[in-house]
């Protein structure tokens, strides 16, 4: 059944505002990737997922039905987030986050491109060419990144497609569970997933540096990270559950103007000319698909035209 026009406006204005949100987790963890490994970080990111859906559910009387049902679901699409995180955070330790953010931005177009067949959802051939004009603006933005950074600037590109594996799940596990379930259940696959791989990777010397017990104002960011990865992850499954997954991966690419100004202010970065020319061919594509969407639901009474 295809939504109505009013439940497609209610999911892009959150997933809009989700995607403004979620470069200060980011940030957070940029900052924390200075003193700790990134696996350690996206450890805790999880744990303070945890922490918050757990003190929610109980506080709203929710706190039996924190496990959702048909929970294979739910956990493939746990540890696709935690590889995302651990991926993108791994690339974060070196990279300027503008750049590790521009070259994530492939995955719209991947789930774009896996919606017809994992989803079920019409893509007609111009989304299909907005999509190409997207990529080739992102391999514009690697080749740079490839030379200064090596392999690591492959990790953003490894993380979109973990990440398109994320939302499929959520999609197809739409109307599963709570809202507050969903959250409880992904950060407890979070945790103990990352936390098992932290433990061998520590035992093993695998790590870029030794564990290191929060002090001070790491405590803060690591709660900072979980409120937000709660709230923010929490608007995306609520999106998901009012628009197709094609409609909705154009406004991953709004993360870009709040990833910009914090990377500048935070860190001093800011994109070069190449960056600007992908970034600007994966927008414009973006806003073509969203006009190509828009026509559609003026008309969406005809036959696709696309």
């Amino acid at each position: 059944m295809t939504p109505g026009s009013s439940s497609i406006v209610r999911g892009i204005t959150i997933m809009t505002a989700a995607m403004l949100i979620v470069p200060s987790m980011d940030v957070l963890a940029k900052v924390l990737t200075r003193s700790m490994p990134a696996m350690e970080v996206a450890f805790a990111r999880f744990v303070g997922q945890l922490l918050v859906a757990t003190l929610v559910g109980l506080a709203i009387g929710e706190g039996r039905r924190l496990m959702p049902p048909k929970p294979a679901g739910h956990l493939l699409r746990g540890l696709f987030l935690a590889a995302t995180s651990l991926l993108f955070f791994t690339s974060l330790a070196t990279m300027p986050l503008t750049d590790a953010l521009a070259i994530a931005f492939a995955e719209p177009m991947i789930l774009t491109a896996v919606s017809p067949w994992l989803l079920g959802e019409t893509v007609g051939w111009r989304r299909w060419a907005a999509c190409g004009v997207g990529f080739l603006g992102t391999l514009i933005i690697i080749r740079p990144s490839f030379e200064q950074f090596g392999a690591t600037a492959l990790l953003p590109l490894a993380a979109a497609f973990t990440f398109a594996g994320y939302h499929v799940m959520t999609r197809r596990l739409s109307g599963q569970g709570t809202l507050t379930a969903v959250q409880f259940t992904t950060g407890l696959i979070g945790t103990v997933a990352l936390g098992i791989g932290l433990a061998i990777s520590s035992n093993a010397g695998w790590l870029s540096g030794p564990v290191v017990w929060p002090t001070g104002w790491s405590w803060a960011i690591f709660f900072s990270i979980g409120v937000i990865s709660f709230v923010t992850h929490g608007m995306i499954v609520t999106a998901f559950g009012h628009a197709p997954a094609a409609v909705l991966a154009p406004f991953g690419y709004l993360e870009i103007v709040s990833a910009t100004a914090l990377s500048y202010f935070v860190f001093g970065d800011f994109p070069d000319r190449p960056t600007w020319a992908g970034i600007a061919l994966i927008v414009a594509s973006g806003l073509y698909i969203v006009h190509r969407e828009r026509i559609r639901g003026m008309s969406r009474v005809l036959p696709p035209t696309e």
